[in-house]
């Protein structure tokens, strides 16, 4: 009850996590101030024990605070929900029930006695700056919380709305949390780590969340500090330092760029978030650290970001500016002795252990140097970065190493995605690393030297580092990393601390030693850093540095025996070298003109499609996930090209058109995008398509970038093959083939859309049937007669008018109650064909009609067929055909298959896996029993394709079609299908079955809000919404009026919910069975969906029908 009367404001709640000392709220904004911000918050629950029991918070807009508090019994399902509670509506949660609030919620075992402190949530903006809501929202609050942004923008005081409580807070929040574009990442969430190789194709979300995300809401609108981690650029020293520019690659990532100035920021945010959620840092304690300088002042922010004190404890050899950036942020510094032996008390890591030991519950210890969460930071973030950014090229990584963090975590993470990858040490002269590593000097023996370069090399070894994962070394020095530093400076604009100048040395050095490949290193921190020193000349004089560097020719690389480097030695992978063919000595008069694009514009084309790609996958990632952007801005077509014209890219040619820009490409690109429908999106369930498969879209831009026709094996050999491969599986699924058994005979094609399988499948049948119609064609006075249901596909009809065969000649058969085709009605209508003197040639079946989802009864119609040509000997064939593009994919799971049964029996079948499996457009598959039949149908044996005396001429599969020209669509799906297996794809398909049931019984249970159609049958469902003033609405005694007014409700709620940028949901009638405008809810690819976002929709549908 008080759950209830905490939301009865019908108010927008925010899911968050309570964690001691700071709040959490996903993928909006994360705040952490005084507990005294929430004095108006009311807590409505009793103290819980840490560890057995879950609280669950509610975050509603008049700031009430409600937690829920279940045993440890519900902590699985409160974990499953979590995934769910970046999913925000201002929906009517005024009527949620129990149950139905574990998908608004977001579990997190914590301490009930911690104070809260405060929580926020914001309006979201267009990226044209102007004041947008959530895409999805309560249609009854849209006016009023629109009302309150465009107040705020003008510079008004927004008043609240009658019986609102709201008030002047909310103004107050809306202020301090108003962000652009909907993506605030205020908290980095960091991606999850794997204990052992991450499989990137088979990651979990977290694991694989894009860095890009946190670049883009930084260029977009305000965040929070820590927003600012991460997702640092790589730029190209190559010019500068590589001793092979041409083949070798040298990049490095600006860590200096991190909010406090270094690398350490990544392992600080993570080690104290990772702390607070495990318990170990609970409010009033104080954090200790032990550092070398950055990791201090990487601490040192982070606690000031989550309101901690902290005490930093660093040595002499500390510089000034770093000592004093510790203590920039309000906490305390201990600077303690340099050079003395790791095992002394006085040494700075002693004093940490110490100090944490001597005071429990008082301090808490980084412990960077053994706490494993410093190399996951690295792997779950910066190994990630390099990839993206690489593309994948890279070959090797080099980094210093002080705790072991960055060298580790990422060389694991690196190695994961391809194990080919090195791992090289930049390790200074002095440290014990080199020895312990190269020469496997025991721990106990090793002898410390001396250097002088900050953050990098070792007196021990840390407890994180793993040799594991590293594979050379490379040892430098205080003069050549120094000097380096200098270099970079004056050459590149770039100022670096010393371990970044050790790196790139090592880079050097490297690059001398392989033939070809990509370095990557990072630039750990800063030359701001080290003004008094690198950069004082008196200080270099002073220490000896200044003409003792070396030449990176001069230095070495060491190999851990058995880790060769893979680039090394390295043949040119060039067939015809530069310079060294035929034509180098030729005596004719020399060619002037060149390549009609420059090399520079080509590359500047190549940059654009890499950025248009990694847009693409960022667009992808916001429309799959709910609440994110709507599913459709509603416009006209005349509204569209004005909002093409206004951003400077004109929809309509000019006579003579100009050349546009890079810049006017990607304004044409956004706006694009701005007014297409994100058919991605887990709402958009208007057609039989929906969503794309990730990996499958990687299969379709493989296909397009290598642009080959699949006409002939020798333009396309492997897409030939590939194309072979799927057709064989299809035709083993459909014709039911055992596993051990050969594959039976059979024919097929990839074709541009499931009409064209039809049109196909009547082109066979009437090659059987007269086969003189190739040559001599139709004529008016041809008996030749088709049948298919009154439900079927219109393409049967568009097919006839193509062949030549005619509407007239096409015969609708009546259908079951259900929709599917009525046997007994198939054999009157051949029955009256024989008899008013035509021939039947061909019965069109459906497996998962259109509207309804009916499937045929396969073996009824087949034994019906049977009848006819047994009565005349079979000197008549009636080919049989399934129109499978919906409900085809059911032959793929043990649970529905049934659906097919007697399916083997039809002559030719086709499946569209764009549809229920998430393939990009197009892909659709035909194939029949009879191999050869579709060359012998449709070959023109055209003579400069198909020559029979070339290589390979009988691997063509061009003319088996109608057209020259066609897309290697199988691409796509075979990639998809070896990522996923039969069991992924049987899983998909049974998915969208499984929430088809749900929304029926959801239907049925709806008190009378909604009237279902017919009980579902694929993964469609039918259903009147009936809006309160035809309540309740009896379809058996309802009057004729009473159906009229309800088909006029279906067009109205779709108006409304585009309006809404809400759910789309495609409506139709069925003439044929007497029904009115309904909607038709599809299914097609679940993946992203789950049943509480269909019955929060369902909600919002009737919120929306209210007044109609």
């Amino acid at each position: 009850e008080k759950m209830m009367h905490s939301t009865r404001t019908n108010a927008s709640m925010l899911c968050i996590n309570i964690t001691p000392k700071f709040v959490r709220i996903r993928r909006g904004v994360a705040l952490s101030t005084h507990s005294s911000s929430l004095r108006n918050c009311q807590i409505l629950s009793s103290n819980a024990e840490r560890g057995t029991k879950t609280q669950r918070l509610l975050l509603s807009g008049n700031q009430k605070l409600v937690i829920d508090s279940s045993t440890s019994d519900d902590a699985s399902m409160g974990s499953h929900f979590s995934r769910r509670a970046r999913r925000h509506f201002s929906s009517p949660f005024a009527r949620v029930s129990d149950k139905r609030r574990h998908a608004l919620v977001t579990s997190a075992s914590s301490n009930n006695n911690n104070k809260i402190t405060s929580a926020k949530s914001g309006l979201n903006s267009t990226s044209g700056g102007e004041s947008r809501l959530r895409a999805i929202n309560n249609p009854s609050q849209q006016r009023e919380q629109q009302g309150l942004a465009d107040a705020l923008a003008a510079g008004k005081s927004a008043k609240s709305p009658p019986g609102s409580s709201r008030g002047q807070e909310e103004k107050e929040m809306i202020d301090q949390t108003y962000e652009l574009n909907g993506n605030n990442f205020a908290e980095q969430t960091i991606a999850t780590p794997s204990d052992g190789p991450i499989d990137v194709l088979h990651a979990s979300s977290k694991q694989t969340k894009s860095w890009q995300a946190v670049r883009r809401a930084v260029t977009t609108g305000p965040v929070q500090s820590n927003a600012l981690i991460g997702g640092t650029p790589l730029i190209d020293v190559t010019s500068v330092l590589s001793l092979n520019p041409s083949k070798v690659k040298i990049y490095a990532k600006c860590e200096y760029m991190n909010p406090s100035g270094s690398i350490k920021d990544r392992i600080a945010s993570y080690i104290l978030q990772a702390a607070i959620d495990a318990g170990d840092l609970k409010e009033g304690m104080t954090v200790v650290a032990a550092t070398s300088g950055n990791t201090g002042s990487a601490i040192a922010a982070a606690c000031a970001i989550r309101g901690f004190d902290y005490i930093v404890i660093t040595n002499k050899k500390c510089s000034i500016e770093k000592i004093d950036s510790m203590r920039a942020y309000g906490g305390t510094v201990i600077v303690a002795k340099s050079g003395v032996a790791a095992d002394d008390p006085e040494h700075y890591q002693n004093i940490e252990n110490t100090m944490v030991a001597e005071n429990p519950g008082k301090y808490f210890g980084v412990n960077q140097y053994d706490n494993l969460n410093n190399a996951l930071a690295y792997e779950a973030t910066l190994g990630p970065e390099i990839i993206a950014q690489t593309k994948g090229l890279i070959t090797h990584f080099v980094a210093g190493s002080s705790t072991g963090g960055t060298l580790t975590g990422t060389s694991r993470y690196l190695k994961a995605v391809n194990p080919e990858i090195k791992s090289v040490l930049a390790d200074p002269r002095g440290s014990v690393l080199w020895d312990n590593f190269v020469n496997d000097v025991p721990e106990n023996e090793l002898i410390v030297g001396k250097w002088e370069i900050e953050g990098v090399g070792k007196d021990s070894i840390p407890g994180v580092l793993s040799w594991d994962v590293v594979d050379g070394a490379q040892r430098g020095d205080d003069a050549s990393s120094f000097y380096t530093c200098r270099k970079v400076a004056r050459d590149l604009g770039v100022l670096v601390g010393g371990s970044a100048g050790l790196n790139l040395h090592a880079c050097a050095v490297l690059s001398g030693k392989i033939d070809n490949g990509v370095i990557v290193t990072v630039l750990p921190d800063s030359g701001v850093k080290y003004l008094s020193k690198i950069f004082n000349d008196d200080w270099m004089n002073e220490k000896g540095f200044t003409g003792k560097e070396k030449s990176p020719e001069d230095g070495e690389i060491y190999w851990r025996p058995g880790a060769n480097d893979p680039c090394e030695n390295q043949k040119s992978s060039r067939m015809f070298p530069i310079n060294a063919c035929s034509l180098q000595h030729d005596t004719r008069k020399q060619c002037n003109d060149d390549e009609l694009n420059p090399r520079e514009q080509t590359e500047a084309e190549l940059r654009f499609l890499e950025e248009t790609a990694a847009r693409m996958v960022e667009y992808h990632r916001q429309s799959v996930k709910i609440g994110e952007e709507p599913v459709v801005l509603m416009n006209t077509p005349e509204s569209i090209r004005a909002m093409f014209s206004e951003a400077g890219v004109g929809m309509t040619f000019e006579h003579q058109e100009p050349a546009w820009s890079e810049q006017q490409l990607r304004d044409a690109v956004t706006t694009i995008l701005q007014t297409s429908v994100r058919s991605s999106s887990p709402l958009f369930l208007n057609q039989l398509y929906a969503g794309v498969d990730p990996v499958a879209l990687a299969g379709e831009w493989v296909s397009a970038a290598l642009n080959s026709n699949v006409h002939t094996f020798e333009v396309a050999p492997s897409l030939t093959e590939i194309e072979k491969s799927c057709l064989e599986k299809v035709a083993r699924c459909w014709l039911k083939t055992n596993d051990g058994v050969e594959t039976p005979e059979h024919d097929g094609l990839f074709v541009p859309g499931g009409s064209l399988s039809i049109l196909y499948s009547i082109l066979l049948a009437r090659d059987v049937a007269d086969s003189s119609i190739r040559k001599a064609g139709m004529d008016r006075n041809n008996k030749l007669v088709a049948f298919c249901s009154e439900n079927a596909h219109y393409s049967y009809k568009k097919s006839a008018i193509v062949t030549g065969l005619g509407e007239e000649n096409l015969v609708a058969v009546k259908c079951l109650p259900n929709g599917a085709m009525d046997p007994g009605a198939l054999r009157a209508a051949i029955a009256s064909a024989i008899a008013a003197g035509k021939t039947p040639f061909y019965v069109g079946t459906t497996a998962g009609t259109t509207v309804l989802g009916a499937f045929d009864p396969f073996s009824e119609i087949f034994d019906v067929v049977d009848e006819f040509q047994n009565a005349n000997g079979k000197s008549q064939r009636i080919w049989t055909h399934i129109d499978g593009a919906w409900g085809g994919g059911a032959m793929l799971s043990k649970e529905h298959n049934h659906l097919m049964d007697g399916a083997e029996r039809s002559d030719s079948f086709s499946w569209n896996p764009h549809k229920m499996l998430g393939m990009p457009l197009q892909c659709s598959v035909f194939v029949c029993k009879h191999a050869g039949s579709l060359s012998k149908a449709n070959g023109a044996k055209a003579e400069y394709l198909f020559q029979p005396d070339k290589n390979n001429s009988g691997a063509d599969l061009g003319d088996r079609t109608i057209q020259c020209g066609r897309k290697a669509d199988a691409v796509k799906l075979w990639l998809a299908w070896k990522l996923r297996g039969d069991e992924g794809f049987a899983k998909c398909i049974d998915r969208s079955f499984h929430l088809a049931k749900f929304v029926q019984l959801e239907v049925e249970n709806s008190d009378g809000k909604f009237v279902l159609v017919q009980p579902a049958q694929c993964s469609n469902v039918g259903f009147w919404y009936v809006p309160p003033r035809l309540r309740p609405f009896n379809r058996t005694t309802a009057t004729e009026e009473d159906w009229a007014e309800l088909g006029y409700v279906a067009p109205k709620l779709k108006n409304a919910m585009q309006k809404a940028g809400d759910a789309m949901i495609g409506f139709q009638p069925i003439a044929s069975m007497g029904y009115v405008n309904f909607f038709r809810l599809v299914l097609p690819n679940p993946r992203h969906i789950t049943e509480m976002d269909l019955r929060a929709m369902l909600d919002r549908m009737d919120t929306y029908g209210q007044e109609f």
